[in-house]
Formats: C-alpha cells, sequence, structure tokens
C-alpha cells in the first residue's frame, strides 16, 4: 500500500484486512496479523478477530481474543459472552458455564453499541436507542426514508 500508493496503513486498513481474513476462515493469517500491527489493535479489531473464531470454532484463538479485549475494557463482558458461545459450540460446557458465572459474580455488562461516521471533519457517535444528538430528527426522518426505498 505504501510503495504502491504512498498510504501509510492506519488503524482502520488493518482492521478492514483482519474482517476480510477472519470471514474466509484464514484465522492465523489474521492473527498474525493482527500481531505484526505497528500500532496496538482496538478493541474493534479484536471483536472482529473474536467473531470469526466463534464462526470457524476456534476456541484457542478464541481465547486469546476474549482476552485482550478484557484488557482493553474490563466491564465490557461481551467477549467473555461470546467465548462462552464457541465453548458451547465446541460441546466444552463446563468452560461455558464457568464463564456464565463468572459473568454473573462480577456483574458485569454489556457496552451499548456504536456507531459513528466522519462527515465535513467532524465525527458523530451514536449509540443504541441515544436521540440526544443535535440533529437526531433530520437523522431519523432520513433513515426512514432510506428504509422506505429499499422496501
Amino acid at each position: 500500500m505504501e510503495k504502491v500508493f504512498g498510504l501509510v496503513p492506519k488503524i482502520v486498513h488493518y482492521g478492514f484486512m483482519v474482517d476480510l481474513l477472519g470471514r474466509m476462515g484464514c484465522l492465523k493469517e489474521a492473527y498474525d496479523l493482527i500481531m505484526g500491527m505497528p500500532m496496538e489493535a482496538n478493541a474493534i479489531i479484536w471483536g472482529s478477530f473474536l467473531n470469526a473464531c466463534r464462526v470457524y470454532n476456534n476456541d484457542e484463538l478464541g481465547e486469546v481474543a476474549a482476552k485482550r479485549m478484557l484488557e482493553i475494557d474490563p466491564r465490557n463482558f461481551w467477549s467473555q459472552v461470546m467465548l462462552s458461545n464457541i465453548y458451547v459450540e465446541e460441546a466444552k460446557y463446563d468452560r461455558s458455564m464457568g464463564l456464565r458465572k463468572e459473568i454473573k459474580e462480577k456483574r458485569l455488562k454489556k457496552s451499548p453499541g456504536c456507531s459513528s461516521i466522519e462527515v465535513n471533519g467532524s465525527v458523530h457517535g451514536f449509540l443504541v436507542e441515544d436521540n440526544s444528538h443535535p440533529r437526531y430528527n433530520e437523522i431519523n426522518s432520513m433513515l426512514e426514508k432510506i428504509e422506505k426505498l429499499m422496501n
């Protein structure tokens, strides 16, 4: 990318590659890419990788991803739930139940879903069921129009 286009890859480029490799089932390659990144992988990259581990039933790499996600955000238990689901799919019920018990004991809470978009150099963030954005009504109206066009 640097040699051909003169672009230095940013974390978002690595995220796309991890997601693509994960969707193709190339978990080892995705993991190697994450470990070779010149910056620390964020929760989005580890989450994408963990989801691929769930789809392809790889509990070893799933454990690595879940551990990294907990290091980044110890209060978000989504990674533990995903890992528990991987264990269930591999009939490792004792490990799954252990994780579920740990989640209950620690009273961990799920973080709300979040999306963001950059418009004219300004980043706008949106949380699930959050209507606090100053242009919420206008945005919601536009989304309803788009949805009608799609149906």
